[in-house]
């Protein structure tokens, strides 16, 4: 599987004018991080293209952004893993909210179900049963007229329009639904259209028209059930106004461009016009690229007309359909124009609207009837939703190419809250090293920590806690200003307490490195257990910033519900201590898939041929630049970036004891006077850095 990072949503107010709390982003990070949702595209149910996993959090000064790690199949074998996946995720879905409910809805058709049926789940749990609503409100058959379309004023006699083309009833917990044609893909397992239905019901006060609509007659759900959908791919009714003028008369095709066939599953989309006298008609059909997907060899395209009174200048009619064709005969319509093929399809009515329609409502009530469709704007001279396929990406500066991670005091702190599958290794133990840094040594991996975890392990254990830490554990040596501390697991018998002592563990030594005056920025990650899953909380930034945070928050709640307000306390925190400042560095760079904020550095690259050398000034290193190239690399030849050292550190004596220095009680950040004699060393390899140590 290809993996990404992937933005889900933000604590910004977006397109549509929602703005989602921080409790609601973390519930659906909750709800899913550890068993994913299927992906499809344009979100249609039956074309899954991959999955995702909303993992976490991320906390930075102004913003807070939930995160996905999303897969997309490579091979057949992904495919067919992501197939699956699908499959099981929607029985699970069904499964779960039959459960829930606990036989009400049936208890309340059953005696109008014939034959077999079926639950399904879109918006409400529902029941499908050829014919079931005719059964069960016999007074909507009467209201029909001859398309099989229904009065809005009939319909509310007994029932409540809601939004996304559901129908409450008046008294009883049961809601019928619009035709399951207004659905994408002609589909019962999506969507509605609904931004079109939510309009057109909107208008349904307006004295001036009068609305008629068809219903779905199989189908019946359970209204308590109910839950609004989100759908977060934006589709805009453009501010149009009153002007016909430059709509080009007669017949006009307009095809899609390779991304939209694939994407919306449209090829062309033909519109024309013709005059009547003082009325003018209008007719659109869009032609699809595949079949509806529930129904067999049924090629369903939208199909709209309208008419135009030019004395009143206003719109008296406007309705929409659904023009069907099995193969053979969608084969014969493609090769020819609307205007010579004839009325010779399988005709479903879906909406009419007669009476007094303005023009701007009319084109609006057109863009959204035909939503997915981006041929609408083109015809009618708006500029399409841009893809963010189509953006050009922001070129990286050398900084974020060879130090990604490069961050400075006043870029604030970094947050992520993350969610994984419950971790049960550790749970006896107050402190352990769970997540490892892995290196391979002739073809051997080996798990790998940066040198100064010993520091907190000493740290801790002048607090009465053991850090636990696996046997064949290799040390590295950085010589730069940043530093990775790996994540600690708290066990479950008091990881309250436990938490509190790890966080004042780290406190006291970016204490003594403040006094000290470094400018260290440093990475820890803190884990432990709420219910079936592990939490981590992984931290970013200037010690100074961290130890202050720290100072601020000593006790971070291990249960969730206070977790979450906890949350909400660290955006308040984050965007009233400092100034914006988002994506420095850059989220896809430093976001680990783990759920741990990590510092990666960059290689030295052998472009460079960097070497070293020996002189009376001790060990050395020269490097060049590629002279194709130069120009490109002005901090590099300004000394903003620099190669910094690395190695493996094989042996090393403590000053004060004159032994291992691993075991000795002496800190050389803690206490004074004391440091760290390196005797021997392997591995030796030359990372860039904008903040080298000498």
């Amino acid at each position: 599987m290809y993996k990404s990072l992937a933005i889900l949503i933000t604590d910004r107010i977006n397109k549509y004018g929602h703005l989602i709390a921080i409790s609601a982003m973390e519930d659906m990070v909750w709800m899913k991080a550890t068993e994913g949702v299927p992906m499809h595209l344009g979100h249609d149910m039956h074309r899954p293209v991959g999955a995702m996993i909303p993992f976490g959090l991320y906390f930075e000064p102004k913003m807070v952004r939930s995160l996905g790690l999303t897969l997309i199949p490579q091979n057949d074998e992904d495919s067919k893993q992501i197939t699956d996946f699908k499959k099981y995720a929607h029985l699970k879905s069904i499964k779960n909210a039959v459960d829930q409910n606990d036989n009400k809805l049936y208890e309340l058709v059953k005696s109008n179900i014939e034959s077999e049926f079926n639950y399904l789940e879109t918006g409400t749990l529902s029941i499908f049963n050829e014919n079931i609503v005719t059964r069960i409100f016999k007074e909507l058959v009467d209201f029909q007229d001859k398309d099989g379309l229904i009065k809005l004023e009939d319909l509310n006699k007994n029932f409540t329009y809601k939004y996304q083309g559901v129908f409450f009833h008046n008294s009883l917990p049961l809601c019928i639904y619009s035709n399951s044609f207004f659905r994408r893909s002609l589909s019962r397992h999506n969507n509605f259209h609904f931004f079109f239905l939510d309009e057109l019901m909107s208008m349904q006060n307006n004295k001036d028209i009068t609305i008629k609509i068809s219903l779905d007659w199989d189908l019946i759900g359970y209204s308590p059930t109910f839950l609004e959908s989100m759908e977060y791919e934006y589709w805009f009714g453009p501010k149009y106004n009153d002007d016909i003028s430059n709509i080009q008369k007669g017949l006009t095709k307009h095809n899609c461009s390779e991304f939209e066939r694939d994407y919306h599953g449209i090829s062309t989309t033909e519109f024309f016009w013709k005059d009547n006298n003082e009325l003018k008609e209008f007719e659109l059909e869009e032609l699809r690229e595949n079949n509806a997907p529930t129904m067999e060899d049924f090629f369903g395209c939208r199909y709209m007309h309208s008419i135009y009174d030019t004395s009143k200048e206003t719109f008296v009619h406007f309705d929409g359909a659904i023009r069907g064709y099995d193969s053979d005969l969608y084969f014969e319509r493609i090769d020819q124009n609307m205007t010579d093929f004839g009325r010779r399809s399988e005709y479903t009515k879906l909406f009419r609207v007669d009476g007094k329609l303005e023009l701007k409502n009319w084109k609006s009530l057109i863009t959204n009837y035909m939503q997915d469709n981006p041929l609408i704007y083109e015809y009618f001279g708006i500029a399409k939703p841009k893809s963010e396929l189509d953006k050009e990406l922001d070129s990286k500066s050398l900084m974020q190419q060879l130090v990604p991670h490069s961050m400075n005091k006043s870029d604030g702190i970094k947050l992520l809250l993350s969610y994984h599958n419950k971790n049960d290794d550790f749970e006896n133990i107050s402190h352990s090293v769970s997540i490892y840094d892995v290196i391979n040594i002739n073809g051997e991996d080996k798990s790998i920590l940066e040198d100064e975890i010993i520091e907190v392990k000493k740290a801790l254990s002048r607090l009465g806690k053991i850090l636990n830490i696996k046997d064949d554990t290799l040390y590295g040596i950085y010589k730069d200003d940043y530093w990775n501390i790996p994540c600690i697991f708290h066990g479950k018998n008091d990881p309250t307490e436990d938490i509190q002592i790890t966080l004042k563990a780290l406190s006291n030594i970016f204490e003594r490195m403040i006094n000290r005056g470094l400018e260290t920025i440093v990475s820890f990650t803190i884990a432990w257990t709420i219910e079936d899953k592990e939490v981590r909380v992984s931290c970013l930034g200037h010690i100074e910033n961290l130890y202050n945070w720290i100072e601020k928050f000593q006790v971070i709640p291990v249960e969730r519900e206070s977790l979450k307000k906890w949350l909400d306390n660290q955006r308040t925190y984050l965007n009233e201590t400092f100034e914006e400042c988002i994506d420095k560095p850059l989220v896809q760079d430093i976001c680990q898939f783990d759920g741990v904020l990590y510092i990666k550095r960059k290689i030295v690259g052998e472009e460079f041929n960097l070497e070293l050398f020996s002189d009376d000034k001790g060990l050395s290193y020269r490097f060049s630049i590629p002279v194709e190239k130069e120009e490109l690399y002005d901090d590099i030849i300004n000394g903003k970036i620099k190669p910094v050292m690395s190695y493996i550190l094989k042996k090393a004596i403590c000053s004060v004891t004159k032994q291992d220095y691993h075991k000795s009680p002496y800190s050389k950040l803690l206490d004074d006077n004391v440091h760290m004699v390196v005797e021997e060393l392997e591995g030796l390899t030359f990372y860039w850095s904008d903040k080298q140590i000498i």
